[in-house]
């Protein structure tokens, strides 16, 4: 693969000519990150140069171009392979050769301060981004450099990537989602979702959590290990329909609460919001079968909390 894209490097345009003479490599590629032969078929470029000695030996220098040849993102890679790995500070443009970003990635992930622009130049949005993918969200502003939210409190609003819609605003606090918060969607309208300390719930679960003192009084929410995408697999794996339920077109929510203990395990289990009780009885089962969850800490110690999962049962 190498090889063949090595070959056809002469015919591209000249900056890119240049770069090749001092032994970079060019990468056409699609947006969905598909590898083409040609730039007519590119929806972007990549340009890979050695590394710069007096810098970094042991980092390539990396230059993305758009489909007109304009600058997109500067970076670093650990590799010079179509698999680039980006490591180091980044800056990433838009087409009116205006910063739209910047920020740091190490092995690949984006982590640390990152700063987000406007199209005007103005300051957008400042988030951080911590090694283990959790986002902190930090300052908004309007696009007249207005404060929406500063140091982690007070409105964020969420542009699509084109600024000509806004996809999902809302409150935080230290940082974090919290409350009411509306999303957009060009095919399926407004919808709402309800978070707590930067977690998402159903109204229903987010009502319970709420009105638990204990529970609004930590400072890090208990977690299934792994996450929600965890949990819903570890449901999805475990739940068996109880075959009377399902012969006789029973589904619906039930709602499952339950205290997280200091050491992660689950007790106290109480179904507070019912189906039937077949339904009911199979919620609790699986439930008790979870393993267990990071516990909730207040001050940096895990502490005790109630906590409630909804579990929907649905015919068909």
């Amino acid at each position: 693969m190498i090889k063949n894209i090595l070959s056809f490097t002469l015919s591209i345009f000249l900056y890119v000519t240049v770069y090749a003479q001092t032994g970079g490599i060019v990468y056409y590629l699609t947006n969905s990150g598909k590898l083409v032969s040609s730039k007519e078929k590119s929806d972007y470029s990549m340009v890979v140069l050695p590394p710069d000695t007096n810098v970094d030996k042991t980092m390539y220098v990396v230059y993305e171009y758009d489909k007109s040849g304009k600058v997109r993102l500067i970076t670093n890679s650990k590799t010079n392979d179509v698999n680039l790995l980006y490591q180091g500070r980044f800056v990433a443009y838009y087409p009116n050769g205006k910063k739209m970003q910047t920020g740091i990635f190490i092995d690949g992930k984006h982590t640390g301060h990152e700063i987000y622009y406007y199209p005007n130049g103005k300051l957008y949005t400042i988030k951080d981004y911590s090694p283990g993918g959790k986002v902190l969200f930090r300052d908004c502003r309007d696009s007249t450099g207005n404060i929406l939210a500063e140091n982690g409190n007070g409105k964020w609003v969420q542009f699509d990537d084109n600024f000509t819609m806004v996809i999902a605003e809302g409150k935080i606090e230290n940082g974090l989602q919290e409350g009411e918060w509306h999303i957009a969607s060009t095919k399926y309208g407004k919808s709402t979702s309800m978070y707590l300390k930067g977690n998402p719930f159903d109204k229903d679960t987010y009502k319970m959590l709420l009105a638990d003192y204990a529970f609004k009084n930590v400072d890090v929410l208990p977690e299934f290990p792994g996450g929600m995408e965890a949990f819903a697999k570890f449901l999805a794996q475990t739940i068996r329909y109880p075959r009377d339920a399902r012969e006789q077109g029973e589904q619906g929510k039930v709602i499952v609460n339950f205290v997280v203990e200091a050491d992660g395990s689950l007790t106290n289990f109480k179904i507070t919001k019912s189906v039937s009780k077949s339904i009911d009885d199979e919620a609790l089962r699986v439930i008790k079968l979870s393993p267990i969850w990071n516990p909730a800490l207040a001050g940096g110690k895990p502490v005790r909390v109630a906590y409630s999962v909804p579990i929907v049962f649905s015919v068909g």
